[in-house]
């Protein structure tokens, strides 16, 4: 009952209290029908057979106000809850309405409002007041989209800047082991927070929309091959296996720049997440009007409680390992965005114990659908 529909509450519970209200009704007013029928009988009590007669109406009176209480009762029950459920489902109609109308408006349509109803009662203060609500959170969210816009942007030139200095002290300080060292530590800091401006940047381009694609038919197993032999070569260092299953003549529908980017984090977080001697799987295939592709990698599981928020940004799922593993926590909010700017799908597998595996889906060229 918790979860039906507030008309049908007030429905049920409508009939509820009318039913205890006709049986009050009834009882009493059968009370008063009987005592004064009793006086009529009084009139009659001197006479031959009155016992007789008295005990014969009186039943045909209790058998009346039964029958007629039990014939009239569930019908009056009936009418009135579904009047009410009709009466309610009116009143409540604007409220849908306001419910359907703010579903529509997301992080991405901040723009819309809610229609605002031409009476001036409760629902119309509801609607005005989410309105303005609805007003303070654009202005909000476009604030704050503008801010990481133009600090990533701003970022960009100094960090570049940055770089080539520490480059060309590199060069100059080839001689010297720890001047040398130090620098080429500068440089992986620097080339990581340039890293994170780029990707702010992208980010917030996706929130506002303006994300470009130059989307093309693109041969997607071959690019999952490239992937598997980068894979080959990065797990090396741990000394993990690679696995691949991928069906031949995939064509994917896709930005062929931001699907590699999709790729390369997946498989990096595939690695950097690994176990010593582990395993990584890479499979793609093809169903339908949809390109799939998984990868798999054995490792820690990621927890219950963490799987709705793994998309988030700057989100790290195990906060123990944040110092022993380089990332800033963007790698999958950026494959979301880029997969949903594709009109396709990324999620998390439950495959089996020990292992942890993403996959995303992507359309077909148009032409190669079956």
């Amino acid at each position: 009952m918790k979860n039906w529909p507030l008309r049908n509450k007030l429905a049920l519970w409508t009939a509820f209290l009318l039913t205890v209200e006709l049986i009050i009704f009834g009882v009493a007013s059968g009370w008063v029908i009987y005592q004064e029928q009793l006086e009529a009988f009084r009139e009659i009590k001197g006479q031959p057979y009155s016992p007789i007669v008295i005990r014969k109406e009186a039943a045909e009176l209790i058998a009346d106000l039964a029958s007629a209480y039990l014939t009239a009762l569930p019908i009056a029950v009936l009418v009135a809850g579904l009047g009410v459920w009709w009466i309610t489902r009116k009143a409540l109609q604007p409220l849908q309405d306001v419910a359907d109308a703010a579903e529509l408006i997301h992080a991405k349509a901040l723009d819309q409002r809610l229609p605002q109803p031409p009476v001036h009662d409760e629902v119309g203060r509801l609607v005005r007041v989410l309105n303005e609500t609805f007003d303070r959170l654009e202005r909000s969210f476009a604030q704050a989209m503008r801010f990481s816009s133009d600090a990533s942007h701003e970022l960009k030139t100094p960090l570049t800047i940055m770089r080539g200095e520490i480059e060309s002290a590199l060069r100059t300080e080839a001689d010297n082991p720890r001047i040398e060292s130090l620098l080429d530590s500068l440089l992986q800091q620097t080339q990581r927070l340039s890293d994170i401006a780029e990707n702010l940047l992208l980010l917030s381009r996706a929130d506002a929309g303006a994300l470009t694609l130059k989307k093309e038919a693109i041969d997607f197993s071959a690019m999952c091959h490239e992937l598997a032999e980068d894979a080959e070569i990065l797990s090396l260092r741990k000394n993990i296996t690679t696995k691949s299953e991928i069906s031949p003549g995939i064509q994917a529908c896709a930005d062929e720049l931001y699907l590699r980017r999709i790729l390369l984090n997946l498989l990096d977080n595939a690695i950097k997440y690994n176990v010593e001697g582990g395993t990584v799987s890479i499979s793609a295939s093809k169903s339908g009007s949809c390109v799939f592709f998984r990868i798999t990698n054995t490792g820690p599981e990621i927890p219950e409680e963490h799987t709705k928020r793994i998309f988030e940004r700057f989100y790290r799922a195990d906060l123990s390992r944040a110092s022993e593993t380089h990332g800033s926590g963007l790698g999958l909010s950026i494959c979301r965005e880029i997969i949903l700017a594709h009109e396709g799908e990324i999620w998390l597998e439950r495959s089996r114990p020990g292992w942890t595996a993403f996959a995303f889906s992507l359309p077909v060229p148009q032409s190669r659908r079956n």
